[in-house]
């Protein structure tokens, strides 16, 4: 009887001793999740991202609001990816769960636009505005689908002021400006805007051919030529995007 009793108190002290450890694992699991899924210090790839926000969505422990913001984050990760399908999946299902959350219908409203979804880019960018009003998100998008529209010219660069009122250096609202300076003949002003948007980290085909065509027409040959085909090597089908803005070179 004396063993018996000897041997359960030593299971019970293993267990006890134990427990802690286990704690301490499942902590450390969880960190690492979040830590994947936020990625704040991109320090992650958007698959593993994707793996850790997976993982947290699926722990019973995490809260309604935290849910949320994981299908929010892995969104992001998908339409990193272009993958359209699954991050419109996870922003409407955070849509479903906090139907006022103005990130997921930012976010939606860019995976809209990306897809010529107009009417629904517009309407997502419209809730923005209607939640959030003074973050820039919202009225850059609603300029962004007026120029790929290239209609309502007037409404658009209002909207990409408002943007750049709020954040000077929003990258994407810089870019669509510039677009419709190139339109109106303000040259020097889309110089300008396309190279403040490369200069604060957007160096892609549409801000390189915007200046390059600048350049070209305030006579700077070489240095728009160069802009120019590094675009093309970026997107081939950048000539033919700006011809429909109803914007060619001189």
């Amino acid at each position: 009887m004396k063993r018996i009793l000897l041997g359960g108190l030593a299971v019970i002290g293993l267990l006890l001793a134990a427990a802690p450890a286990l704690a301490d694992v499942q902590w450390q699991v969880f960190e690492l999740r979040r830590q994947q899924c936020f990625n704040s210090m991109n320090n992650f790839t958007p698959e593993q991202s994707i793996r850790g926000c997976s993982d947290l969505i699926t722990m019973r422990s995490i809260t309604g609001d935290g849910r949320a913001q994981a299908y929010k984050l892995r969104g992001d990760r998908y339409r990193e990816l272009r993958d359209w399908e699954h991050a419109l999946a996870d922003y409407n299902q955070v849509i479903r769960m906090r139907g006022d959350h103005p990130g997921a219908y930012y976010r939606r409203s860019e995976v809209y636009l990306a897809q010529g979804e107009f009417d629904l880019a517009m309407a997502d960018a419209d809730r923005v505005i209607n939640i959030v009003p003074d973050t820039p998100g919202g009225y850059r998008v609603r300029c962004e689908v007026r120029v790929a529209r290239n209609v309502e010219l007037d409404a658009a660069r209002r909207d990409c002021d408002q943007a750049l009122e709020i954040n000077s250096i929003d990258t994407a609202a810089l870019a669509a400006r510039g677009v419709l300076n190139l339109r109106t003949g303000a040259n020097q002003q889309a110089w300008a805007d396309f190279d403040a948007a490369i200069f604060n980290g957007r160096r892609v085909a549409q801000t390189l051919y915007g200046r390059g065509i600048a350049s070209l027409r305030l006579g700077r040959a070489r240095e728009g030529r160069t802009d120019m085909v590094a675009a093309e090597q970026l997107q081939s089908e950048i000539e033919a995007t700006f011809a429909s803005y109803g914007v060619t070179p001189p």
